[in-house]
């Protein structure tokens, strides 16, 4: 037989090899499933331990309570003896308010109306729905401290109005108000019991001095106004000025000025005038001209420069704030004609209506239209001195033939009658009958401080000088539109409806006041009063808020 190889010698196949490889690790396996189960075994017949003992504790026996009588109920039970027994809350839970919503708090607003023509302070309350008991009251209030005054059309009427919730078509008249001048105020006022009372207030008054700083754009009158200063004050500034300054070669676009001024003010802080001109003083670049007010002992009020000097002179340097000279005198082409001829005057161009002033006092001889001229005045200041004054658009007050005039007087407005192509003055001015270059001419003064009103005059001087640099300043007026007088009224009336106030119709916006009387309680008003714009019955303005924290 032939001889096989040895088990050791056969060749291994791939399973033998992996077999050979991962035997250990099946032995290990097995090896613990094994003992697994024998524990599992031994657990579940092994016996239950034995109850544990526990030791017995003896405990006294308790106190006998002690016996309950008929005097223990006769006080009735007290809640604080059952204290422990109240189940507590959990920390986290808190009280829940109650919903039952509180009571709205009453709304108190301002309320300011104008009287108008026709208008009397009963029928005003009656138009914002006030019963009719405390118009009658107020009304009865009102007579009282106003005695026989009466309030002037235009006037406004101050209220303080609340309205009750649930009742808001009866408003209820807190106080009412008229200050017909800054000094002196009509107050009625509704007490707790309902009645009504009025009072009479008056402020004291004293002076105050404030300065206007500015910038010249366009008319140096437009823009001290534009700048908070009165109208007339401007005018005065510009007429001392008039003296020594040229306003057609001298006076520029942004060429700073500023003017000193005297304001009555009450207690309260209310203007009663807007201001006297104390000082003023403009910077023309490379000079400065000063003029300040005083009244010399036994003299009349003018104004001078910081010497002393009086600002009059014979003549005013030119007629008016104009804007620019158009033409000169002496020979040109004429833009009418068109040919070369003789200039006899200086033009100055302004607008049409700027008032036009006598150079010097003197007496007129012609007023009215002549020729090419057109509306023509003529004066004569003395028997060797006059002025003429051309293309006039209208007179001025009072000027006629045969009147005397005083220097710086209104003669007339600026215009284009005549041989004109445009508004502007033609200023004239004769020597001897001839007509000369008003350019040209040089004017004396009139007079000076002397004696024992020149220290006065320094010490004043002084301080108006230094005040012009640090008073305080004027407040600038607000810029006003009608179109943003509309938008301010829209949003008024929005706010009054959604405060529960009374339901007010529209009215015009406040104008100047008139001077003209109006009747109280029942009486028309038969005075004449401005047109106004968007008119009817009544007006709701400055509405303000006062309570619910708005």
């Amino acid at each position: 037989m032939t001889d096989s190889p040895p088990p050791s010698g056969r060749p291994e196949g791939a399973q033998t090899a992996l077999f050979v490889l991962f035997r250990p690790v099946l032995f290990a396996i097995g090896a613990s499933g094994l003992a697994l189960g024998a524990l599992l075994l031994t657990h579940r017949n092994s016996p239950s331990p034995p109850p544990a003992i526990v030791a017995e504790t003896a405990l006294p026996d308790p106190d006998p309570a002690p016996p309950v009588s008929a005097a223990d109920f006769r006080g009735g039970l007290d809640p604080a003896d059952f204290k422990g027994f109240q189940s507590a809350q959990p920390p986290t839970q808190q009280a829940q308010p109650s919903s039952d919503p509180e009571p709205p708090a009453p709304d108190r607003y301002e309320l300011t109306l104008r009287l108008e023509k026709g208008d009397t302070i009963d029928k005003m309350l009656a138009d914002i729905e006030v019963p009719e008991t405390d118009r009658k009251a107020i009304v009865d209030a009102l007579h009282a401290i106003l005695k026989k005054r009466k309030i002037a059309v235009g006037e406004e009427i101050q209220l303080e109005i609340q309205t009750l919730p649930g009742q808001s078509d009866a408003p209820r008249v807190l106080s009412l108000s008229i200050r017909p001048q800054p000094e002196r105020e009509y107050i009625v006022k509704r007490s707790d019991d309902g009645s009504y009372s009025g009072e009479e207030k008056t402020y004291r008054v004293s002076p105050r001095i404030v300065r206007v700083e500015g910038e010249r754009h366009g008319s140096l009158e437009s823009s001290g106004i534009a700048g908070g200063a009165p109208s007339q004050a401007m005018v005065e500034f510009i007429r001392a000025l008039s003296y020594d300054v040229d306003f057609q070669r001298e006076l520029k676009e942004g060429q700073k000025f500023t003017v000193l001024l005297e304001q009555l003010v009450t207690s309260d802080g209310k203007i009663t005038h807007p201001g006297r001109l104390l000082a003023g003083e403009l910077h023309l670049g490379k000079r400065s001209v000063t003029v300040i007010r005083f009244r010399p002992q036994n003299g009349a009020e003018q104004f001078y420069n910081p010497k002393g000097e009086s600002v009059v002179r014979s003549f005013l340097r030119t007629p008016m704030d104009a804007s620019k000279v158009t033409s000169r005198f002496g020979m040109r082409d004429h833009p009418i004609l068109g040919y070369s001829a003789m200039h006899t005057g200086v033009d100055f161009g302004a607008p049409s209506g700027t008032p036009i002033l006598a150079a010097g006092a003197g007496k007129v001889m012609m007023a009215g239209y002549n020729g090419g001229y057109g509306i023509f005045v003529k004066l004569e200041h003395t028997r060797d001195i006059g002025t003429g004054y051309g293309h006039m658009s209208r007179l001025g007050p009072g000027i006629k033939p045969g009147v005397a005039v005083r220097q710086g007087q209104v003669i007339g407005f600026v215009g284009s009658t005549g041989m004109s192509t445009g508004p502007h003055l033609h200023y004239e001015f004769y020597r001897g009958g001839r007509p000369v270059n008003p350019l040209a001419q040089k004017f004396a003064m009139q007079a000076s401080v002397g004696g024992k009103d020149l220290a006065r005059f320094k010490g004043l001087a002084g301080q108006y000088v230094a005040q012009l640099k640090n008073a305080p300043k004027v407040a600038k007026p607000d810029a006003f539109d009608d179109n943003h007088a509309s938008k301010v009224d829209a949003g008024k009336r929005e706010t009054a409806k959604e405060g529960r106030q009374p339901n007010v119709a529209a009215r015009s916006r406040i104008v100047p006041k008139k001077h003209t009387d109006a009747t109280i309680a029942s009486g028309p008003v038969t005075s004449e009063k401005p047109a106004v714009k968007h008119r009817s019955k009544v007006t709701a303005s400055h509405t303000r808020q006062l309570a619910n924290g708005s």
